[in-house]
């Protein structure tokens, strides 16, 4: 059977038709028709037989079609053939047995170089002509190009799949874009010197405005992106960039630190200032580069403003800090200090503060009188400072059941731990170092106002509570072991405890022992005088007891005793007190002297083989006296009662008839009579003719008829029970003789075990060994070891004149 309709072989019906957009649908939809299936329901399908062609297009016109399509791809313009028809007509001339993948990716390669070409002249002309907004018209060509890059890849995916592909070692076609754009556009010297330029202004601007370029950070980050992908970033980004920031900031640091050192910038607001800029480029480099490179730069920030300045900002901040006693500011100072790897330089600054401080305190006399409390405020912030420096960083924890990256992680915490703990131990090491420095830049001053300073305080007990008051024993004890001078320390220490027991004067017993144990725990059996005088004390209560029982049996015997108790202590363990010579003749009147004979009797009765020497220096009276009709019990010296008894004889007295009866040496009665005359309002008892401060030999004293007090019990306080400068002295003048024995001693000691020893060797052996005592002077070493040379202990070796013998 013929056929219905008879169509031609070749026809140009269809040359009109252009290529749809949905070419690829059509296709599909075109295929399911063939099929037998229909479009819609309901409609008949009619099946038209059109013979095979038998000739097939050539390859070479195939070729050419497909080489056509690139540069309008490239160009953005439509191309003849649909998307699918060059795609298939690819697939068709990469295989068997055309094998054209090496021309077709010849001609790509060629077409994105002109492409690229065309791209640098035109962005050339455009930065030649100066026109603004070069970044954002640079990442738009970009994406562009990129754009079309993916539309070209996609259509030529099968010379990918067989020739272009890792395999065979050739780039794709993405890959070969990115090169020729990276060689011949972003290489380019003028792009690429404009592009940097444009990228590097960017970040001075945010940096001088000081605030983030909100329209300008997008195509910051594109820039950055697109770097990364032409695998740029380190070279043509991270690396200019972080030296710009080295360079700013090095700039910067440097106008700032004239600014400290000429007093007009504070040095701990630039501390503030270089922590803050941390802050402030990381956040920067992290949101527009990468995060790895926020490290680079938060290390170029630390270096340039924080560690190549540390040595001139942080001695100055730490001033500022101590002087003001700021600890959040020490807090920011310490951070800054480990951030710019100068930890080293803040412990050796703590260190030179507290010296240099404590020198400037304890050089100026003026300042004795108030050297330890400002020597403690010092050490109670400079303590509390360094506690808090470390105890505020937070204690990460974990659990048990943690995986293997959990314990690498709970590993590094104990490294964090152990690292914070050195750096403390290292400002408390500076702390300790810098006082003791401080301390011993003044000979025996530091240790004579400490125990006069603890003096006071055990007789003021604690004013609040018991915790608090041993707290500050604690800070005393501390300044001792600072001090070089113990032995000075331990010589006034012993005779104000002395005074503070004999005259009642101590706030407690207890608190005396509590601080007794304290010294011997710290310094050593050296104080264990302090163990024998509580001891005395009590032995002589117990021996005054005795004595009012015998006279309560006996009060025929000892009707003239009176109300008279005693303290017999055991002369070694207390302090030197003399006897009553040069410039003495002192005698006490008969009712006094009649109680001292009468115990004194009563003594030699229980204690045979002792003997009593009377020291008077810290004898108490109570007077009974009367003033008209007011009745008055007063707590006198001795001296100063032996002065008043006078005037029950006698109104009016001078000073010479006064010493001549009482035989009280000159300064003693001065200060007795200034304590009886001139003492605070309700204790002057006595008149005082001519009017004034001083007494003086031709002034004449008398009983103060018209005293009168709100108190009927009082005490007046003699002028000697203070540590006067004379007492001062003689106990440095004491101090210096023991240590010339101890000295000598040492040296005894020493050669005696040895028989044989170099003089240098006996030097460092004896310096070794007294050196917890006082600070030995080499000089005053070889003055003693000639003594001893010369009263025949010691002698020089007749061959070798820098050794010696002991002699037995």
């Amino acid at each position: 059977m013929s056929s219905l309709i008879v169509l031609p072989s070749r026809t140009n019906a269809f040359s009109a038709y252009q290529p749809s957009k949905n070419a690829h649908t059509d296709f599909i939809s075109a295929v399911d028709l063939g099929r037998g299936g229909s479009s819609k329901e309901g409609v008949n399908t009619i099946q038209i037989n059109v013979p095979v062609r038998t000739n097939q297009t050539p390859t070479n016109e195939l070729l050419q079609s497909l080489l056509q399509a690139i540069p309008n791809l490239l160009s953005g313009k439509p191309t003849i053939q649909s998307f699918h028809t060059l795609s298939h007509t690819c697939h068709q001339l990469v295989l068997q047995p055309h094998t054209l993948g090496p021309t077709i990716y010849g001609r790509i390669k060629e077409e994105l170089e002109k492409s690229a070409n065309g791209l640098v002249r035109e962005w050339r002309g455009s930065i030649m002509s100066r026109q603004e907004g070069w970044l954002i018209r640079f990442v738009e060509g970009w994406k562009l190009w990129e754009k079309r890059i993916n539309l070209l890849s996609a259509i030529f995916v099968y010379l990918d799949r067989v020739y272009s592909n890792s395999l065979n070692g050739i780039a794709s076609i993405k890959e070969l874009s990115i090169t020729i754009f990276r060689n011949s556009i972003w290489n380019n010297e003028i792009i690429a010197e404009k592009t940097r330029s444009e990228f590097l202004a960017w970040s001075k601007n945010e940096r001088e405005l000081e605030r983030v370029l909100d329209d300008q950070r997008p195509t910051i980050v594109e820039i950055t992106n697109l770097s990364k992908l032409l695998d740029t970033f380190n070279e043509s980004i991270v690396k200019p960039y972080i030296e710009l920031t080295a360079e700013h900031y090095s700039s910067n640091a440097e106008v700032h630190m004239e600014e400290v050192e000429n007093n007009i910038m504070k040095p701990c607001k630039y501390v503030e200032w270089v922590l803050s800029k941390v802050i402030e480029e990381k956040e920067r480099a992290e949101i527009n580069l990468r995060k790895d490179v926020a490290e680079q730069v938060v290390r170029a920030v630390r270096k340039s403003a924080g560690e190549d300045v540390a040595k001139r900002v942080i001695r100055r901040a730490v001033d500022e800090c101590m002087d003001s006693q700021n600890v959040e500011s020490l807090s920011r100072l310490c951070t800054f200090s480990i951030d710019v790897n100068s930890f080293g330089v803040l412990v050796q600054a703590v260190e030179d503060h507290l010296e240099d401080r404590l020198k400037t305190l304890i050089s100026d006399h003026a300042n004795d009188s108030k050297m330890i409390d400002a020597t403690l405020k010092i050490k109670r912030f400079t303590d509390k400072a360094i506690s808090s420096l470390f105890s505020s960083s937070e204690d990460l924890s974990l659990d048990k059941s943690e995986d293997v990256e959990d314990k690498v992680f709970a590993k590094d915490i104990s490294e964090q731990k152990r690292l914070r703990r050195n750096r403390q131990f290292e400002l408390e090491e500076a702390s300790r170092v810098g006082f003791k420095k401080g301390l011993g830049s003044r000979q025996n001053a530091p240790a004579e106002w400490i125990a006069k300073h603890l003096d006071l305080a055990m007789r003021r007990g604690p004013s609040l509570s018991d915790s608090e008051f041993n707290a500050h024993l604690d800070e005393i004890i501390a300044l001792i072991g600072f001090t070089k001078d113990k032995d000075v320390f331990k010589a006034f220490y012993s005779s104000q405890l002395a005074k503070r027991l004999l005259l009642g004067r101590s706030a407690s017993d207890d608190m005396e022992r509590n601080m007794i144990a304290k010294l011997q725990k710290e310094m050593g059996e050296e104080f264990t005088s302090g163990d024998i005088m509580m001891k005395d004390l009590t032995l002589s209560e117990t021996l005054v007891r005795s004595y009012q029982i015998t006279q309560s049996k006996e009060p025929e015997t000892y009707k003239d005793a009176g109300n008279f108790t005693a303290n017999v202590l055991t002369e070694s363990a207390w302090p030197a007190y003399p006897l009553l010579k040069d410039g003495w003749n002192f005698t006490l009147p008969p009712n006094l002297q009649s109680s001292v004979d009468l115990f004194t009797s009563w003594y030699t009765t229980q204690h045979k083989n002792r003997q009593l020497s009377w020291r008077f220096q810290l004898s108490t009276v109570t007077l009974s006296s009367r003033v008209g009709k007011d009745k008055y019990e007063i707590g006198v010296s001795l001296f100063q009662a032996v002065v008043l008894l006078l005037f029950n004889e006698e109104d009016t007295l001078d000073f010479k008839s006064i010493q001549s009866r009482t035989g009280i040496e000159t300064q003693e009665l001065v200060r007795t009579l200034q304590s009886l005359a001139l003492g605070r309002k309700g204790t002057r008892v006595l008149l005082k003719k001519p009017p004034g401060k001083e007494v003086n030999p031709t002034d004449v004293f008398a009983w103060n008829k018209g005293f009168t007090s709100e108190r009927i019990k009082f005490k007046i306080n003699g002028i000697q029970q203070d540590m006067s400068a004379e007492e001062s002295r003689k106990t440095n003048e004491q101090v210096h003789i023991d240590r010339v024995s101890v000295l000598e001693a040492t040296i005894v000691r020493i050669m005696k075990g040895k028989k044989k020893l170099s003089l240098q060797l006996l030097i460092d052996n004896v310096v070794s060994d007294v050196v917890k005592r006082f600070p030995p002077d080499v000089k005053e070493i070889k003055k003693r070891v000639e003594s001893l040379i010369e009263r025949e202990f010691l002698m020089r070796d007749e061959e070798e004149r820098g050794v010696l013998h002991y002699l037995a």
